[in-house]
């Protein structure tokens, strides 16, 4: 049995006890008392009701004035909740008190310490990557890149001094050296690999007379043994003067990288010519659909490599913030003052969300979720009235047989 139910009951039982009282009043003078409490009962027992009816509908469905209070004035009602939550709950000291004592990296790295929670969270935040790639535009995540490029290598980075600290990195200990040997080998590949075709081509330039008797194989022979010669010789002497040559370009090149402004403004020009070239802005497009692609898959798969690195990184950092506690004070108090600050900046917009949002809803709605709020409350008043106005009624008919 509900309270209501209970209310209801004594209401009811009130006026058994009146009818009752009121039929063998003449009985005994004490029945004059219950009589007296019955009576006051109901009294009390109806205004209570009326009373908290009142607030939210119309008793009985009459127009009675000045009923159905929460309906009516539901606007307002809206506002002051809104102006209520943020004077009383949204106030920075009310929020500095609450999270004062709260430290957030000690329930983070207790979150984390369990390998169950790590993978959950992996497992979610993996889940959500294909949603958040399919939200993304790639059109629109092309330009991004693109723009994105041309700005920091177009404005924020100086290619010839670049290109020079790159090329000294290349020459120290002659390390450039192995790469021009392993250019050689590949000439030799390549040249032992379009052996056929450059047959083919003497062949075509030599006159018939010539084929005839083979000179064409012989000269592609000769050719190909001659250049097969001559790129083994400058791959095996490292002393060769043409290296030496090629070394002295190449460090030539660097000083004018860094000392000649023609030089930095031809390097200058290429870089823009390339930034602005539209086949960098399809090739970005085309990786990042490739990307995408490749992220889409691998998150859905069972042995996800994402998914593993994401877990490996929640692990990392639990272990980091663990062994730093000048890190933890410093995040924690990062953490308060960031929390303190969206409170205050956005306590009016809590504000007004929770009046707009109650606003919304119909009047008899919001009547009904307001009294289904407050609950059992508004029915104990009614039990209340009932008890308290019987007590009444007994202590006036007291009172009235003492001074009549």
């Amino acid at each position: 049995m509900t309270v209501r139910h209970l209310a209801t009951g004594l209401l009811l039982a009130a006026v058994a006890l009146y009818v009752t009282a009121r039929i063998y009043e003449a009985v005994h003078p004490l029945v004059g008392y219950v009589r007296a409490f019955a009576e006051a009962a109901m009294v009390g027992a109806l205004a209570d009701w009326f009373a908290v009816t009142a607030l939210f509908r119309h008793p009985l469905g009459l127009p009675i004035p000045h009923t159905a209070v929460v309906q009516r004035n539901k606007n307002r009602v809206a506002d002051a909740l809104g102006k209520f939550v943020e004077r009383h709950f949204l106030t920075q000291q009310q929020i500095e008190a609450r999270i004062a004592g709260t430290d957030f990296v000690a329930l983070l790295l207790q979150w984390l310490a369990q390998p169950r929670n790590r993978t959950e969270a992996a497992e979610q935040l993996t889940a959500l990557l294909p949603r958040l790639l399919d939200s993304i535009d790639d059109a629109a995540a092309a330009r991004f890149a693109h723009a994105q490029l041309r700005d920091y290598l177009g404005r924020r980075i100086d290619v010839a001094p670049l290109t020079a600290g790159i090329l000294e990195m290349l020459i120290a200990d002659n390390r450039h050296q192995r790469f021009i040997d392993a250019l050689l080998e590949q000439a030799v590949a390549l040249l032992k690999e379009s052996e056929p075709l450059i047959r083919e081509r003497v062949r075509a330039r030599t006159s018939w007379l010539w084929r005839r008797f083979s000179v064409d194989q012989r000269v592609t022979r000769q050719i190909m043994a001659a250049a097969e010669e001559t790129l083994a010789e400058l791959g095996s002497d490292p002393a060769q003067s043409w290296r030496e040559g090629v070394d002295h370009a190449v460090r030539e090149f660097i000083e004018s990288l860094k000392t000649s402004d023609e030089v930095r403004d031809k390097v200058e020009k290429l870089k823009t010519r390339l930034l602005d070239d539209p086949a960098l802005a399809a090739s970005l497009a085309e990786l990042w659909g490739d990307l995408k692609r490749a992220a889409r898959d691998d998150s859905g798969g069972a042995d996800s490599r994402i998914r593993a690195g994401i877990g490996d990184g929640l692990a990392r950092i639990a272990q980091s913030l663990g062994n730093e506690a000048a890190l933890r004070r410093s995040l924690n108090g990062w953490l308060h003052s960031l929390i303190l600050e969206v409170v205050h900046a956005r306590r009016h917009e809590v504000s007004a969300l929770i009046a707009d949002t109650v606003r919304a809803w119909d009047p008899q709605i919001a009547a009904q979720r307001i009294e289904r709020a407050v609950g059992d409350d508004l029915q104990y008043i009614r039990i209340n009235g009932t008890v308290i106005g019987g007590l009444a009624g007994v202590a006036i008919h007291l009172v009235s047989q003492f001074v009549f």
